[in-house]
């Protein structure tokens, strides 16, 4: 029988696999247009032909395969066409795969296809795009699990832990893990996850700057005794040059006060957090501090000892 034969046929080496008939091709070159065509309408209520054909309801994926092997069939039964692939199969599923933009690779895979077609007279209507690349998250418990394990890193979250995670052997044998993971699909998993790699959210201070007695302190008593002591200020100009004293009264310097505080705990604040994480309160200061502290005026430049300039109050 036909199906004997082309199963015959496909455990021979390629060289010695002998081409589809001409006839079995035509048959199944008509087969393969009826199927990219889709059915007739029908026919109305006075029983003439409805106009067109219906949607064949295939997918992209499926709809290139078999145009691939209408092409291939088309190049293989036709006489005279440009190429002379006629009753050369191997000529005809390159010439296919050439007008599909693809290489013999894709020629290969057609002339398989187009051998299984003639057979079968089906494709199946598959589309597994997406599905040769699934994420590893695409497992809930497996996502579920790496949330918590992320979360009980704190703010010592790093791609290379989510590696060293998955690549442990037992959260491997739980979830049937049977590859490792890379650094670089680590970090993608990130944006999964729903972490962007920031500064953490700042909730309010804790070392009452809002305090009541503070804020009635500055708004009713340092505020407006500095907006007095303004006014019998020396003014300069944009060249640091001073102007004129106009204030009324003996004239004022202000001298103020700057510092500097180094915490013995100082690193980077960035790190990865969960795009959903709240902001929370913290103490201000990491760890034992070091300050350095000057005062300065617009009048003197930085206050030192007047019988040692090289000695500050720094």
């Amino acid at each position: 029988t036909l199906l004997d034969r082309i199963k015959e046929q496909a455990t021979l080496p390629g060289t010695l696999r002998q081409a589809p008939n001409l006839g079995e091709a035509k048959i199944a070159l008509d087969c393969v247009k009826g199927f990219l065509r889709g059915e007739l309408r029908g026919t109305d209520l006075w029983g003439r032909r409805g106009v067109g054909y219906k949607d064949p309801d295939i997918s992209a994926f499926t709809r290139d395969r078999l145009t691939g092997i209408r092409s291939l069939l088309h190049f293989y039964v036709t006489p005279g066409l440009e190429g002379n692939a006629y009753g050369r199969w191997g000529a005809s599923a390159r010439l296919a795969a050439h007008g599909l933009g693809r290489g013999l690779h894709c020629a290969r895979v057609l002339a398989s296809l187009a051998r299984e077609f003639i057979v079968t007279r089906e494709v199946l209507n598959v589309n597994p795009y997406g599905e040769w690349n699934e994420s590893m998250l695409a497992d809930e418990d497996l996502a579920n699990d790496l949330r918590l394990h992320l979360q009980s890193l704190g703010t010592e979250i790093t791609a290379e832990k989510i590696v060293e995670y998955l690549n442990d052997p037992l959260v491997q044998a739980e979830h049937n893990i049977d590859k490792s993971v890379s650094l670089t699909t680590a970090r993608r998993y990130f944006n999964e996850l729903g972490y962007r790699f920031t500064s953490p959210k700042k909730g309010q201070y804790v070392d009452g700057h809002e305090r009541e007695d503070v804020v009635y302190y500055r708004d009713h008593i340092y505020l407006p005794r500095l907006a007095e002591l303004q006014k019998r200020i020396v003014v300069f100009d944009d060249n640091g040059d001073p102007q004129e004293y106009t204030g009324t009264g003996r004239r004022v310097i202000i001298w103020y006060h700057d510092e500097s505080i180094f915490y013995a705990h100082d690193r980077r604040r960035q790190t990865w957090y969960h795009k959903d994480a709240p902001a929370k309160p913290y103490a201000k200061g990491e760890g034992h501090s070091f300050m350095v502290a000057d005062y300065f005026s617009a009048d003197f430049g930085y206050l030192r000892d007047p019988d040692n300039p090289k000695r500050n109050a720094r």
